[in-house]
């Protein structure tokens, strides 16, 4: 008699879908084109030795990315930014640098423009065009930055306006960004399934502590702003 375990699903881990399933019966994302292998358990039987997966931390949907980042900015640009660099290293984008660069002030932009660099060579390489409009996701960051340094006295409505406004082109940036990344892995890795869409997926504790922290620190921000002195 055989026992099956599937292979763990791409977003879920779940590890419980039965052969020939299109759909993960816990979290009902798509499962990759090519089925998953499944491991019987004979006794004596050496086990199948699973496909190499290629890292999916970097593999989010673009509505999600918005999302968070409209509501955590500060924090969960930065988590992103890490995540970024560290998806730059691991595809040997040129010039790309140790995620730990997010830490240092105008270096972490450098890298990090870099990487967005890295992203429109390699969707170009692997579907002939980017859709990444680098120059105005470099410039809307720009703007957003120093817009976020100008105005940094500025409370009432007009400052709840203004940090609004920078939440919105950062989350806008990243999700921008995000597409154009999931466009080029899923064109080189297969493997990883369709991009993901929607709030579905896998959460990591990362994204899950910059969403609580960034969370807590835009209302905070919002309150200084419109709560009177």
């Amino acid at each position: 008699m055989q026992a099956y375990q599937s292979s763990p699903c791409l977003y879920c881990g779940a590890t419980w879908n039965p052969p020939g399933a299109q759909t993960c019966v816990k979290c009902h994302n798509q499962l990759p084109a090519a089925q998953p292998s499944y491991v019987a358990a004979v006794a004596g039987q050496a086990p199948a030795v699973a496909p190499t997966i290629a890292p999916r931390s970097f593999y989010r949907s673009p509505i999600r990315t918005f999302l968070f980042a409209l509501l955590a900015s500060d924090a969960y640009l930065l988590w992103w930014a890490f995540q970024l660099l560290a998806f730059a290293q691991r595809e040997r984008f040129p010039k790309s640098g140790s995620p730990w660069w997010v830490l240092f002030p105008v270096v972490d932009f450098v890298y990090v423009s870099r990487a967005f660099k890295g992203i429109v060579a390699a969707e170009k390489a692997a579907l002939g065009q980017s859709s990444l409009p680098l120059a105005w996701v470099n410039a809307g960051l720009i703007f957003a930055i120093v817009l976020g340094r100008v105005t940094a006295k500025t409370y009432g409505v007009t400052g709840f306006l203004l940090d609004l406004s920078i939440a919105v082109i950062i989350a806008a940036a990243l999700a921008v960004v995000q597409r154009s990344a999931n466009r080029f892995q899923a064109a080189v890795h297969p493997e990883l399934g369709p991009a993901p869409t929607g709030m579905a997926g896998r959460y990591t504790w990362g994204e899950i502590v910059a969403l609580i922290v960034g969370g807590i620190m835009t209302l905070l921000l919002f309150s200084v702003d419109l709560l009177p002195d």
